[in-house]
């Protein structure tokens, strides 16, 4: 980012807190990151600051402002609590809470820890989804976290997928993405779950882990936060830790028909990849797009059941 660009974006988020919040004085602002709906920072080296930067975003932030004060108490890892609520000028929300302990964890980072480190990681992820999914389902309506239709979703998402991107993608592919997402659709064993709450986003990036005592120390990020199947929970775990790991958390949780799970999270993999395709598309965005077209095809050679 160049100075120009950045002194503005600085000078707009200063502008913006202090509309709020005057008497907050800032002396220090830093990028902590961004993502298609937010972009976070850190202010004073102890405050977290997230902006939605669109209309699903700002959805996804009055969902956690109303959600977490009570999910809080659930859940034995730390995670964010709202000390600061405000309005950008578009009136979309934003918020500010106080730095988390930990260092988001990464793939290398992740790969790079020793088996005993990765059981107690696997210990404590296994918690922390025991302790979401326990959330009442009523309570969590309240919010405005609303039930999903697992079949629905994938049904209009395979409808969107042959209408928007069947012209960009070979014949081996539409034969190969029609056959995962049938097989998904078709079988009444995937549907036959009760809805839990889900964080829905448990990417490594998401989860604060404290390099000494070699552990999680706190879960971040729940605008993603759903009522669905239970088993979208292990998505980012497949993808990103393996399978080895995630059978581990699922053998913490005392999970039965493990081998069931991962195909269907194997299918979840392969409708992610679609979903990042179609949101290319939407963007116009031809770097996202081929980026998604080639997760396909090396997901492509890999074996399914």
């Amino acid at each position: 980012m160049s100075s120009r660009i950045e002194n503005a974006e600085f000078d707009w988020v200063k502008k913006t807190i202090m509309r709020n919040f005057e008497h907050l004085k800032i002396n220090h602002i830093a990028p902590l990151g961004e993502g298609w709906r937010s972009r976070a920072f850190l202010i004073n080296h102890e405050l977290v600051f997230r902006f939605p930067k669109e209309k699903e975003g700002a959805i996804d932030t009055a969902k956690e402002i109303k959600a977490l004060p009570n999910l809080k108490k659930h859940i034995s890892l730390n995670i964010p609590e709202f000390i600061y609520c405000g309005k950008q000028a578009n009136g979309f929300p934003f918020v500010g809470y106080k730095l988390l302990p930990g260092e988001p964890m990464d793939e290398q980072l992740f790969h790079s820890l020793p088996s005993e480190t990765k059981n107690k990681i696997a210990e404590q992820i296994a918690e922390f989804m025991d302790q979401i999914s326990s959330f009442c389902v009523d309570q969590a309506r309240e919010y405005n976290i609303r039930i999903k239709s697992f079949y629905q979703h994938y049904l209009e998402t395979f409808r969107e997928v042959k209408k928007k991107a069947f012209t960009r993608i070979d014949q081996e592919m539409k034969t190969y993405l029609s056959f995962r997402f049938e097989t998904y659709l078709e079988s009444k064993n995937h549907f036959s779950y009760t809805p839990k709450l889900l964080h829905a986003d448990l990417s490594l990036d998401h989860l604060l882990f404290d390099q000494k005592r070699q552990e999680l120390t706190g879960i971040i990020d729940f605008g993603d936060m759903k009522m669905g199947d239970p088993d979208y929970e292990y998505l980012y775990l497949l993808e990103e830790c393996g399978e080895a790991f995630t059978k581990k958390v699922m053998e913490v949780r005392k999970e039965e028909n493990v081998q069931q799970r991962l195909e269907k999270l194997s299918f979840f993999l392969t409708a992610d990849n679609v979903l990042l395709l179609l949101e290319g598309l939407k963007r116009n965005n031809r770097e996202i797009v081929n980026k998604a077209i080639e997760i396909i095809q090396c997901e492509m050679k890999k074996p399914h059941t």
